[in-house]
């Protein structure tokens, strides 16, 4: 009889909940490779060209091939918003974030400012925006006074969270075979359609860290100079280092690990798990958590920008030799009561990576609760909730659900997802949550890209978000028009995603 090890894996000291995780090591899953599914996989590639069998450094685009998205350049991002933030929602104590775009403070307020410790420590990027050190707990006290001198918009430093569930449902076995779970999106079909001859496009996963070392994901990571830790150990103090996303605490790399794998586990050794992108993307780890599980808005919004080109933090410029044209997060705002709130100056970020051709993915939430959160629910990101084996919308148990309503746009697998451990070589696990849902999508997404430049049709980046609406709509379960509360437009065939005769797609 197969023996499971049940091992919810959390995040070191985490306060907040992460993906309930569990693990078995390679003896227990190594008779996986058995099932038809890796016949499949062996053979797909097999009429392709040698240079797409490849794992490595990717291949220099052709004339048709994928353009990396535009760099960001240093414009002004204004808020949509004036005034303050929401300081009731969980937020980095001791710091603000104002817009001012060039304009100085009145002198009769400096007094007060004094009082309050508030301090400027630094341009956020040289767009308008000025970080201020203040007295922790006079933050919103803080935000009134420098709106009063003149400050435009005052924001707190939102806290962010892995979107998952901190026990997983009690199930007595687990399967071992991929095979139900990529039908839901009809994977093996599209792998079957799509076309040799491009470079392989990049999706960024912004998350905790990564067990860059795994035999069965390094191949489909991106090459190490281009990683990035935004944050190092401590959110507070936050010190950015690239070249190394691998934390010593294994708990604090394992949700980030277990994302990858869904979209970039190496699927030609003959054993272990199949990727939904087939080894025709690639995964550039970005760590925007610190080692107690805290993200904040800066930590996000440095991301989308160097998944884009390249980020400026703490005066010191990180440049990504590997743009992304798509971007994971599997995490969302800290706070059920944010639900429906939109961060701001994440949110002017979000709006300029859209329209210099980056592709935002994000989980849903799994509160069970008619409203996405954030940044699911921004307008320039695709939201993705969770199906069950059966298809429908995922509730794990009571108070954890897949979240639904107005904002929702596709669904993909959240349910006993198999993927990879960042424990140790050779152990996986299984995830439930919408943060191994939206990976799915990611890969779906990659793959659309990938079929789209090797048939010489891309999109001019400004409208790559648009596009790719369209196609995903167009081959999900409800079908263009016919989205619902309870599961957006559906499940997407894939298949049809990639098909060229898909006239919404290409």
């Amino acid at each position: 009889m197969r023996k499971f090890v049940e091992n919810p894996l959390l995040l070191h000291d985490s306060p907040q909940r992460t993906s309930g995780l569990r693990r078995w090591n390679r003896a227990t899953f190594g008779h996986v490779a058995k099932w038809g599914t890796w016949l499949l996989l062996a053979g797909l590639l097999a009429g392709c060209s040698s240079a797409l069998q490849s794992t490595g450094v990717p291949l220099a685009p052709a004339g048709g091939c994928l353009q990396a998205a535009a760099a960001a350049a240093p414009e002004v991002l204004r808020p949509a918003v004036q005034g303050v933030g929401r300081f009731d929602l969980p937020h980095l104590p001791g710091r603000v974030i104002v817009y001012q775009e060039g304009m100085r403070l009145q002198s009769a307020v400096q007094p007060e400012l004094e009082r309050l410790e508030a301090r400027p420590l630094q341009p956020v990027g040289e767009r308008g925006w000025q970080l201020y050190t203040v007295r922790p707990g006079a933050e919103l006290e803080a935000a009134r006074a420098l709106l009063r001198g003149g400050a435009r918009y005052v924001q707190p430093e939102y806290l962010y969270r892995p979107s998952g569930l901190a026990v997983p449902p009690n199930s007595p076995d687990y399967p071992l075979n991929q095979r139900p779970i990529f039908a839901q999106l009809n994977l093996e079909e599209a792998w079957r359609q799509l076309t040799p001859g491009c470079a392989r496009p990049v999706v960024a996963v912004a998350d905790t860290g990564f067990y860059t070392e795994r035999s069965d994901l390094k191949p489909n990571l991106t090459p190490s100079a281009s990683w990035l830790d935004l944050v190092g150990d401590d959110l507070a103090a936050p010190q950015p280092v690239q070249g190394r996303v691998t934390p010593g605490d294994w708990a604090g790399r394992n949700h980030g690990t277990a994302v990858a794998g869904v979209i970039a586990a190496v699927t030609d050794r003959g054993w272990g798990l199949a990727g939904a992108a087939y080894n025709l993307a690639q995964v550039l780890p970005l760590k925007v958590f610190d080692a107690h599980g805290q993200a904040s808005t800066l930590q996000i919004a440095q991301a989308v920008e160097y998944a884009l080109g390249a980020t400026t933090i703490g005066g010191q410029t990180f440049v990504n030799p590997y743009p992304a044209q798509v971007l994971n997060l599997s995490l969302a705002l800290a706070a059920p009561q944010g639900q429906g709130f939109r961060d701001p100056y994440l949110e002017a970020v979000l709006e300029q990576a859209t329209q210099k051709g980056l592709v935002v993915v994000a989980a849903s939430g799994n509160e069970g609760a008619d409203s996405i959160d954030y940044p699911a629910s921004s307008p320039w990101v695709i939201a993705v909730g969770a199906t069950n084996m059966a298809r429908s919308r995922a509730v794990w148990s009571q108070g954890a659900a897949s979240n639904y309503g107005q904002g929702l746009a596709f669904m993909a697998p959240g349910s006993e997802i198999t993927t990879l451990s960042g424990r140790q070589e050779g152990e996986y696990a299984n995830g439930f949550g919408t943060s191994f849902a939206a990976p799915f999508i990611s890969s779906v997404v990659a793959l659309y890209l990938y079929q789209q430049n090797a048939l010489g049709k891309p999109q001019p980046a400004a409208q790559r978000l648009a596009e790719v609406r369209r196609c995903l709509r167009s081959a999900a379960q409800h079908g263009p028009d016919g989205w619902e509360p309870q599961t957006g437009y559906g499940l997407v065939d894939a298949a049809q995603v990639v098909n060229p005769a898909n006239a919404w797609c290409f």
